[in-house]
């Protein structure tokens, strides 16, 4: 199984997923050889703070089974598409949580799960043909998109912040970390990247589709 970013995986949807249909006419397309499984596709995540305590996860492990797919693209011309792509995923890994309260660092390890749900992104893609396969250029993605996991872990964090908030009397609020904890939001690459799709992920009827698009006024 290939490594491949989040970014890869929607960027490179977004192009496939495209029929070359009359301008500014949506459609919905899905690609069979993009259902599988995923590994490794996230890292370390941007800091979380309430109060005195800060956490920061990361994942150095993850699978990742990406059930089905529906794209939802307007061509707009010159090979350029815009619209959403939703992702019906589900997967596990390890969820590893260092915390600092108050200046006291600790390190926390268990296992984590990504329940069944559907991850949806907008953006737009420019596609070219080139050898081997297409160019797939991300003109406009989120910077991140949420995802629901589950872990022990995040039941303890919460806890720690609870405990520090009854110190507080009251002044620490820990909402807005069980929510960011629970839905961890995941960095895209910024606009601007480049991604290759194979030809040997593609069917004739998809490359067929592909150049007619390319080829779309």
């Amino acid at each position: 199984m290939k490594r491949r970013s989040l970014a890869v995986l929607a960027a490179a949807l977004a192009a496939v997923l495209s029929l070359a249909a009359a301008p500014h006419t949506a459609r919905e397309l899905r690609l069979e050889k993009m259902n599988r499984v995923y590994t490794d596709l996230v890292g370390e995540l941007a800091p979380f703070a309430a109060g005195p305590l800060t956490v920061r996860l990361s994942s150095p492990r993850q699978i990742v089974s990406v059930r089905d797919h529906v794209a939802r693209l307007t061509p707009t011309g010159g090979g350029r598409v815009e619209g959403t792509l939703e992702i019906d995923l589900l997967g596990k890994g390890e969820l590893i949580a260092d915390l600092d309260l108050a200046g006291s660092p600790q390190r926390m390890t268990d296992e984590l799960l990504l329940p069944p749900q559907k991850v949806t992104l907008e953006g737009a893609a420019r596609l070219s043909r080139v050898a081997g396969g297409y160019r797939v250029v991300a003109e406009r993605l989120p910077a991140k998109v949420p995802v629901a996991i589950r872990s022990r872990l995040v039941n303890q964090i919460v806890s720690a912040c609870e405990g520090a908030a009854l110190l507080s009397l009251g002044a620490l609020d820990c909402a807005p970390l069980t929510a960011a904890l629970e839905r961890p939001a995941i960095p895209l690459p910024a606009a601007g990247g480049e991604y290759f799709l194979s030809d040997a992920e593609l069917t004739d009827a998809d490359r067929a589709r592909l150049d007619e698009l390319i080829a779309a006024p």
